[in-house]
């Protein structure tokens, strides 16, 4: 389940804003939503300048670090660039090989082997170079916390330059220059670029700032490709950087880039953020999961075509294996799930197998997590080890849980959504019991429930291809720059099935007055829970599907749930609805007076959002006003309370939203509340008139329906009576089988009667003792048991539940 969360609240309009900007009312809000309210503001963010590029000696030692390169060059000394095996690192290895072939210095670069050497500089590493004759080591994307690797570099008298963009920790290593705007003494004014980004600063402090203007060009697709798969900010630099980059890419400058986007499939004149991040960056980290990070050096920096194709083939290769290895890994790990029933309880999954890659295994614990939105650790065993990877959800801190654990572990390190750790295979289940016990204390029912960040509800009207390419101003998106996501409210399912090779994904069809296509990737899981024919909304970000030359708009789709289902007679809730508009007992009886009130029209061309607050009370009548209420509150970011017929507690503030379906409106303290919102008609003028009559006097009623949401109570009112015949075929039914257990789903079908009459034969055969039954909500089933037959002859007319609801039936009549 997800929260989704509207940044904006109401109907878009046009304003002097959007009109001096050229823009559309909706790319203007989402531009307000991003904090951008200027015209000169949002010139910058849609059209940033390379000109915008800060001065890189700004940072803390890069002047120093210039200085020494410098001295190397001029001495002929022997310099190293020490990298790291994912994307940031290849591509941060690759510029500054470029940069020295630019100016005909040969290096040497080393990448450390993620399958047997893991992340960052080690000591044997260094060795190793020193023995093939060092003078001075550039790391980049790695090294801010290698303390003990430096000093053992220095020991052999080599220098080191530090080029990171990693959080730093209490002990900077003893380099000879670091270079990391995360620094506490560097003043640089930001520090979220990535190790590339920071490597890309030491080549613009390296290069005469006249000359940079053009071989900049050189390095920033590479740079933009890190940027992006690095998922930081896509703020000031990075968005200065991969605006421009994303450009550059489609004119191709570099050889190898351009042969592994042709690889991918992806034309380079429309190539985007998303290419990059779902296309060409894992091709990359799958050769570094796999142990050959070199592969992506070597085609970054090759000059020739020939081995550019060869070394992008490989590359394709290397990603097919790896994405085999991950789908037979997240088999298993479904597979895992299932079959133990703790996993439905655990707020953290703790899964090992022997035979899990340890390079990979992180993939598949993240789209766990995004799965199920728990956090998730999965460990490979071998030779009685596990290793293996954890990531987290928002607001759970995962280094802090490991923390807790850390008697367990072998090693371990990490941050707050993300860590490694190494254990003895022995202690695995330990380990899951006491990481659990760490998340039942910290975790809530609400930290389970994703928040999703949607701008606004789109109107049908504004959806087309105008906007979807009008959406392309806002690139790049990413890390606070999102694609932006929509929702559209109460159209019909038109059509649902599974598609793709292992039927992951689900595509619908869904139509109000037009109709939109929806592919949802890997959310084939969700089909089960709807039915076409259902009223739907969905969470989706806008798209264009060109087949054959056919455009049109397409939805991808991020979430759905139910707006209103088709058959309320196999819905859960509503029957759990409908059995609530029955009296239960005779305390429960609808107040029924005549009235000669007559304020009855509603008005739905309203922004409902602008009366939601505190202390509100919402009053539903029909199951059709229930479901648009939900929709409704479901959008804010307030808590609410769901009651039926009565305030439960009445001794509770009103801090939450109210929303009670089918109420005793006598018996509510309506003085309690500051707005009342009805999402339907009231059973009859009575209750209007009560309800004026005991409201504060400041309070506002708001009628938030239409003359169409009077049939809808219609139907309610003129099924709630059964026929005799209906009590006497459920009551013989009852005397055969003497005790009947029944999901409630197949109440029409066993009884031929719709589950709303049901209800009203099981409270009136219960108020004259005839039968007695449970209704277990949880199982959706109703338990009935007859009674012994009682003494004199039974009597409908003296059940004062039966009277009732003829009377509300026929108060409804005369008041409409």
């Amino acid at each position: 389940m997800k929260k989704w969360i509207l940044k904006y609240k109401g109907k878009i309009e046009e304003s002097e804003f959007s009109k001096k900007l050229n823009i559309s009312p909706e790319i203007c809000q989402i531009l307000k939503n991003r904090g951008i309210c200027t015209e000169k503001d949002s010139e910058i963010f849609m059209n940033p300048s390379l000109d915008y590029l800060r001065d890189p000696f700004l940072m803390k030692d890069m002047q120093k670090a210039v200085d020494r390169i410098k001295l190397a060059v001029e001495k002929n000394e022997k310099i190293w660039i020490y990298g790291d095996y994912d994307v940031d690192g290849v591509s941060s290895t690759s510029i500054l090989c470029l940069y020295f072939k630019s100016i005909g210095y040969n290096v040497d670069y080393y990448i450390p082997n993620r399958l047997e050497e893991g992340y960052g500089i080690n000591e044997d590493a260094i060795k190793l170079i020193s023995s093939r004759g060092c003078d001075l080591i550039i790391s980049v994307d790695c090294g801010i916390t290698s303390v003990s690797e430096v000093n053992t570099a220095n020991d052999l008298g080599i220098d080191v330059i530090i080029t990171d963009h990693h959080e730093c920790q209490s002990e900077i290593p003893s380099a000879f220059a670091v270079i990391n705007p995360k620094q506490e003494d560097c003043n640089y004014p930001f520090d979220s670029l990535c190790g590339c980004g920071v490597a890309f600063k030491m080549i613009q402090a390296l290069t005469p700032k006249e000359e940079f203007k053009t071989s900049m060009y050189n390095y920033l697709e590479i740079v933009t490709l890190a940027t992006i798969c690095d998922i930081v900010p896509l703020i000031d630099e990075n968005r200065i950087i991969v605006k421009n980059g994303l450009k550059s890419m489609k004119e191709g400058k570099n050889i190898g880039l351009r042969e592994l986007i042709k690889v991918c499939g992806v034309e380079s004149d429309k190539i985007g953020s998303s290419h990059i991040g779902f296309a060409i960056g894992p091709r990359i980290n799958a050769s570094g999961r796999l142990g050959y990070s070199y592969l992506g050096v070597e085609l970054f920096t090759t000059q020739s075509q020939e081995e550019a194709v060869e070394i992008a083939s490989i590359l394709e290769e290397k990603n097919n294996e790896r994405q085999m290895i991950e789908a037979k890994m997240y088999h298993e790990a479904e597979e895992m799930l299932k079959s133990n029933s703790r996993y439905n309880d655990d707020k953290v999954l703790v899964l090992a197998k022997e035979g899990w890659q340890h390079g990979i295994i992180g993939i598949v614990a993240s789209k766990l997590t995004e799965k199920y939105y728990k956090p998730t650790i999965l460990l490979g065993i071998e030779n009685g080890e596990a290793t293996g990877s954890a990531r987290s959800i928002k607001g759970f801190n995962i280094f802090e849980a490991l923390i807790k654990c850390k008697d367990l572990m072998t090693k371990f390190g990490g941050h707050e959504q993300a860590a490694g750790l190494s254990l003895d295979s022995d202690n695995v289940e330990i380990l899951a019991n006491e990481i659990n016990k760490f998340a039942d204390y910290n975790l809530t029912e609400d930290d389970m429930i994703e928040n999703v960040n949607v701008e606004f509800e789109l109107q049908e009207n504004v959806i087309n291809l105008n906007l979807v390419e009008e959406l392309h101003k806002l690139e790049p998106f990413g890390l606070n720059n999102p694609n932006p996501r929509f929702i559209v409210r109460n159209y019909i399912l038109k059509d649902l099935k599974v598609i793709g090779k292992n039927q992951q994904h689900l595509k619908l069809s869904i139509e109000k007055e037009k109709s939109y296509e929806c592919i949802g990737f890997n959310m084939s899981h969700l089909k089960s829970m709807y039915k076409v024919g259902d009223k739907v909304d969905v969470l989706f970000q806008l798209d264009e599907n060109n087949y054959m030359g056919n455009r049109k708009v397409q939805f991808l789709l991020k979430d759905i749930r139910l707006a209103r289902p088709k058959s309320a007679s196999n819905d859960k809730l509503s029957l759990k609805l409908m059995s609530k508009i029955i009296p239960k007992d005779t305390q429960s009886l609808y107040n029924i007076s005549v009235s000669d009130f007559e304020l009855f029209d509603g008005n739905t061309d309203i922004n409902i959002f602008d009366y939601f607050e505190k202390d509100t009370l919402i009053i539903s009548n029909s199951i059709n006003g229930f479901y648009r209420a939900m929709s409704d509150i479901s959008l804010i970011d307030l808590d609410f309370n769901i009651n039926y017929n009565i305030i439960e507690d009445v001794s509770k503030n009103t801090d939450k939203l109210e929303l009670i379906f089918s109420p005793n409106i006598d018996k509510i303290d309506l003085k309690r509340y500051n707005n009342i919102i009805l999402y339907d008609y009231l059973y009859n003028k009575g209750e209007y008139s009560y309800i004026y009559e005991n409201k504060r006097e400041e309070s506002e009623i708001i009628k938030y329906y239409n003359k169409t949401d009077l049939l809808y109570l219609k139907n309610v009112v003129s099924n709630i009576v059964p026929s005799r015949d209906e009590f006497i075929t459920i009551y013989k039914q009852a005397l055969i089988k003497k005790e009947i257990d029944l999901d409630m789903v197949n109440i029409r079908e066993t009884f031929n009667v719709i589950p709303l009459k049901f209800f009203t034969i099981l409270n009136v055969f219960r108020e004259l003792n005839l039968l007695d039954f449970n209704l277990n909500y949880e199982k959706n089933s109703v338990l009935i048991r007859i009674l012994p037959k009682p003494q004199k002859k039974l009597d409908l007319n003296e059940s004062l539940i039966l009277n009732n609801l003829k009377n509300l039936e026929k108060q409804y009549n005369s008041s409409y």
